[in-house]
């Protein structure tokens, strides 16, 4: 979140904090709880698992759309340029995303 999602001349760089991209944070912190609190050998039980992959889906959602939000913002400023933070705040809600899926698909190979 401290990396910069976009350098504009004026204005300087600007982070994900600024960027109003916290928000990509809060269904990953509902994640980390489900995964913490689950059984690691196991996997996802069922319910928390549909959970985890639906928080971790929502915040991939909402980081597409603060890259497509940083793009826009880049094009339409002379001499602005992309950041590094967009891509890995979408790079980190995919990890996670996937994540919760491998548990998930884990869960029914060892208990099916």
């Amino acid at each position: 979140m401290l990396l910069p999602f976009a350098n504009f001349p004026i204005v300087g760089s600007i982070d994900g904090l600024s960027a109003d991209a916290w928000p990509a944070l809060l269904p990953l912190v509902v994640l980390l709880l489900i995964t913490l609190t689950s059984r690691w050998d196991l996997g996802f039980d069922p319910l928390p698992g549909v959970a985890a992959v639906a928080m971790g889906a929502a915040s991939l959602a909402f980081s597409l759309v603060k890259v497509t939000d940083a793009i826009v913002a880049v094009r339409n400023t002379a001499e602005a340029t992309l950041g590094p933070g967009v891509w890995v705040l979408t790079a980190a809600a995919a990890v996670a995303t996937a994540g919760a899926a491998y548990g998930v698909m884990t869960q029914s190979y060892v208990r099916g």
